[in-house]
């Protein structure tokens, strides 16, 4: 009966819960020592019938393999900081009294990795809402070991929140590659010329509006046989106090304050 009214303090789910927190590290220490008990002879056998470089040789390949960038390696890199993540927020939650009246954490859903680093779900139990973690993130961060940590509810159900871990800035290059900058991507930045800069934000010339005060040639013939000839709108343009000219773009807006 107390593991349904009270299962925080029940033997078995205790039991349960602590096999499901510590799964991957059982799950390696039981491969392990099958390895050992199983294949142990077989082992010895293969590495007293070689020489000794060539053993030694077949180390180097794996420790090589292993330090290289592969889809294993990968894989392996980021199971490890998802357990070591999940540990870390499990202690992080503990030391910041993020409990219900009852005594219970957050059930930490599962842990997954990302290209940044990784993102933890948590399922709030009764007494607990996302409203608890509020201004925690950057205390998730430092007992992470992250950069950052974000902390969003989910608009689909209130009990679950999302962490995101952040260990990696993708955009840390200091030079960013881009095929719009194939012209002056090579080149220093003083050596960009004004010029062609000012030619940029110029007025089009194939668009240029006639000059002021100038009067279209082109005569109007009306209805009664008149000729009738059209003046062009004047553009008067203010005079600046400091000297500087003014540039106009290709719509014809003062862009003076922008170059």
């Amino acid at each position: 009966m107390e593991t349904i009214t009270r299962p925080s303090q029940s033997l078995p789910v205790i039991i349960l819960l602590s096999l499901w927190r510590w799964r991957w590290e059982l799950i390696m220490l039981a491969t392990a020592a099958y390895i050992v008990i199983a294949h142990r002879d077989a082992i010895t056998g293969y590495f007293e019938a070689n020489p000794l470089w060539l053993n030694a040789l077949l180390i180097i390949v794996l420790a090589g393999w292993i330090f290289t960038d592969n889809p294993a390696r990968r894989f392996a890199r980021n199971r490890i900081w998802c357990v070591i993540t999940r540990h870390r927020v499990r202690a992080c939650l503990t030391e910041m009294r993020t409990l219900n009246w009852s005594g219970n954490l957050p059930f930490i859903v599962g842990c997954l990795s990302t290209k940044t680093g990784q993102v933890v779900w948590l399922f709030m139990r009764p007494g607990l809402s996302a409203e608890d973690l509020e201004n925690k993130s950057e205390t998730l961060a430092s007992a992470c070991w992250a950069r950052t940590a974000n902390i969003t509810r989910s608009t689909r159900n209130a009990a679950l929140v999302r962490i995101d871990i952040d260990r990696r800035d993708p955009l840390s290059k200091k030079h960013i590659v881009s095929p719009l900058l194939n012209d002056t991507s090579d080149m220093p930045e003083a050596a960009v010329a004004d010029d062609a800069v000012m030619a940029f934000l110029g007025p089009d010339p194939a668009s240029e509006t006639p000059a002021v005060g100038s009067t279209s040639s082109t005569p109007a013939k009306t209805g009664t046989g008149e000729i009738r000839t059209k003046t062009a709108k004047t553009k008067t343009t203010a005079a600046v106090n400091d000297g500087n000219s003014v540039i106009l773009g290709a719509n014809g807006e003062d862009v003076s304050d922008y170059v």
